[in-house]
């Protein structure tokens, strides 16, 4: 009997210590996982092949075909038309214009207000001399990336379903990755990203930016956005309050708010977030004596446009962030591109005049109305005593 025991507890014994290896084993082995980098733990798809470092940028890259038939335009001098693949499959018009800074770039993603299109940008603006947003933002070496949302613009036209919301939201996702592969080809520096928005799409900027895994490529990472320009943003939009989102994107991302004093709705909305807003050391809220809003405030107010580029210098061109490469969890395809000449020097005057048109509407209805239009065409003409002591 006493020997079955022995027997018993030796058998134990042993059943033991094989447990306790084998969870030892375990251990050892996730604590071997914990210490490898987050990007290794299954959260990544095999890139293939050629570690990151050493990928060529100009590898199996459409935008660097199309750009050899650009017909021997300077850099800097012309930008790319295409469709962006959004994650559903939904095609999206889109605009790059590509910097001559190389890698050291930094890159603004432009997106336009409600029932607008991504042409806004390409108007001219009167502050610019005619030149549009996005040429100057080129000429001035920033990437630049513009696209219509879905169902506007250039895309298929159709009413937006309620819970499209979040599409749209991806929609921004999407051209975020997009310029992720952009960053990795040496086009420009994702660590200097910012956002320019008009309008209602100014509070779908801010309903992205909001989200926690907006402009990140891989978790754990920070976000990449570094500036974000909010023009006549509306207490409401894209489903969310101005206010609760900015509230929790003041104190990490460096914003200018910009609406007209007379934009009652734009202006309640600015006025309703300034404090939290100004809190930060690096954000703004500049009000102007103006009834435009959106594309119109941006395209003819003056010191608008002065404003935006002075925050988008301070934020992006003078942040110190060296080029590291990314990786591209969420790959975007892209199809139907085209190389576009930008607007020409000796077209500039035409634009220019056409902006100065656009803003005098109260000058023009001045006008037309009676007796304002014959006092309008006076001209003050010297008496004829004057006219004989100064001849000629």
């Amino acid at each position: 009997m006493r020997d079955r025991c022995k027997a018993l507890a030796a058998k134990s014994f042993w059943a033991l210590v094989v447990v306790l290896a084998m969870l030892g084993l375990v251990l050892v082995q996730a604590e071997a996982q914990q210490r490898q980098p987050r990007r290794l733990r299954g959260q990544v798809r095999d890139q293939g092949g050629v570690p990151l470092k050493k990928a060529r940028p100009e590898a199996a890259d459409p935008l660097a075909k199309a750009g050899g038939d650009a017909g021997g335009l300077a850099p800097g001098t012309y930008h790319f038309n295409f469709r962006l693949h959004s994650f559903d499959g939904t095609p999206l018009a889109a605009s790059y214009y590509r910097s001559k800074l190389g890698s050291a770039a930094p890159v603004v993603l432009l997106i336009h207000e409600a029932g607008r299109s991504r042409k806004d940008y390409e108007d001219p603006v009167l502050e610019l001399k005619g030149q549009g947003l996005a040429e100057h933002l080129q000429q001035l070496n920033y990437a630049v990336l513009s696209l219509d949302l879905r169902g506007q613009g250039q895309n298929a036209r159709r009413a937006l379903a309620r819970d499209e919301r979040v599409r749209m939201v991806e929609d921004l996702q999407a051209a975020y990755f997009f310029l992720v592969d952009r960053h990795n080809r040496g086009d420009l520096n994702l660590a200097k990203l910012g956002v320019v928005a008009l309008g209602e799409g100014a509070n779908l900027a801010a309903a992205w930016a909001f989200q926690p895994g907006a402009a990140i490529t891989t978790e754990g990472r920070p976000s990449d956005l570094s500036a974000l320009v909010l023009i006549s943003p509306m207490p409401e939009g894209s489903g969310y309050v101005l206010g609760h989102v900015l509230a929790s994107l003041a104190p990490r991302i460096p914003l200018l708010l910009q609406a007209g004093e007379r934009d009652n709705a734009s202006k309640d909305a600015v006025q309703g977030v300034r404090k939290t807003v100004e809190r930060a050391r690096l954000n703004k809220v500049e009000l102007y004596p103006s009834s435009l809003h959106g594309y119109k405030l941006l395209r003819l107010e003056p010191k608008v446009t002065a404003t935006l580029l002075h925050f988008l210098d301070t934020t992006l061109r003078g942040r110190a962030a060296d080029w590291e490469p990314q990786y591209n969890l969420m790959p975007v395809t892209f199809s139907e591109i085209q190389t576009v000449r930008n607007t020409r020097t000796g077209d500039t005057a035409k634009d220019q005049a056409k902006a100065q048109n656009a803003a005098e509407p109260k000058a023009e209805a001045a006008k037309d109305r009676p007796g304002e239009k014959a006092r309008s065409r006076r001209t003050p003409q010297p008496a004829p005593r004057d006219r004989a002591k100064n001849p000629g």
